[in-house]
């Protein structure tokens, strides 16, 4: 199942996407898609399409083996809607499917889009994720379709040709590189909120802080887990953001890298008030200490340098 995203966070995911030459290129043609087949809105289709790239950047060894189970874990998500008024919405096979191969279209221009001009006869780092794709879906009456309203849009709204500047998805930096200003001020103070608060445990960590603030910064990148961040919970808690998350991440770090400082040593210098739970209940998925769901904290393992399993 899938969530509706609410209006604030198409608006947010809106900032952080626009600036984007592939973004702006795809955005009609998934607006038609809207239209006339009821086919997801473009932002969503867009925010499922980042999650695919955050699983796949996540992913250590034969990324392109990931594709086909990507695609059949999100024609069944994408079975069912949980709207905002409570109720869900049911859909098709059909109609789940489709968005699936829609998904999937933009995922393979976005790793093509790695591609510098002059260089398209090269191998690179993606062509095995593309090429996965196009053999998976190379006879989709939804996926031949889709690719030939994207190649065939040459020009732009004011008759220029179209140019699509290159960049890389698996670059986590390059994202933040096409956001605009809203999107990237937002994100960046995020990052200086988590340094901030977090700055009581910096001598207890020694030579891992630096470690932990690059995976504060990967936190701040990924559109899903900066969601949870923004969550306040508790209510009316001192630092203003989801302070339960941060402390499931500092306990979940100090057990990834096997540290020897205690959780009560980080307990009692990190807040006012007691956060022992929050640290010590990272994995207590469903509970009452716990922000962040099984696949949450799977991939923040991986932020922290987990190996795969």
């Amino acid at each position: 199942m899938i969530e509706e995203l609410p209006r604030e966070e198409q608006d947010r995911l809106h900032h952080r996407y626009r600036n984007s030459d592939l973004f702006r290129h795809w955005s009609p043609l998934l607006c038609q898609l809207e239209w006339e087949l009821e086919e997801l809105d473009m932002t969503s289709i867009w925010w499922h399409t980042e999650r695919q790239i955050e699983t796949l950047r996540q992913t250590q060894h034969d990324r392109d083996e990931m594709i086909a189970y990507l695609f059949k874990q999100m024609r069944e998500d994408f079975k069912s809607i949980k709207l905002l008024n409570g109720t869900t919405l049911v859909r098709t096979d059909d109609q789940a499917e489709q968005s699936a191969v829609t998904v999937m279209c933009v995922l393979m221009t976005q790793l093509m889009n790695a591609v510098e001009p002059e260089h398209e006869e090269e191998d690179f780092d993606n062509r095995p994720m593309c090429v996965a794709i196009a053999n998976l879906l190379r006879n989709h009456p939804h996926f031949i379709m889709l690719m030939d309203r994207f190649f065939k849009r040459m020009k732009n709204n004011k008759g220029e040709k179209i140019v699509i500047t290159p960049a890389d998805p698996m670059n986590i930096e390059a994202v933040l590189a096409e956001m605009d200003e809203t999107a990237r001020k937002e994100i960046e103070a995020m990052i200086e909120k988590l340094s901030e608060v977090t700055m009581p445990i910096k001598s207890l960590l020694g030579d891992n802080w630096q470690q932990w603030e690059n995976v504060c910064r990967k936190v701040c990148l990924s559109p899903e887990l900066m969601k949870v961040l923004r969550d306040i919970s508790p209510r009316n808690n001192d630092w203003g953001i989801n302070q339960k998350m941060v402390c499931n991440m500092i306990g979940l770090f100090c057990n990834v890298n096997e540290l020897t400082v205690s959780l009560n040593s980080i307990n009692n210098v990190l807040a006012d008030t007691n956060v022992g739970s929050y640290l010590r209940n990272h994995a207590d998925f469903g509970g009452y200490n716990c922000a962040i769901t099984r696949a949450q904290h799977n991939t923040l393992k991986k932020m922290m340098g987990a190996e795969e399993q």
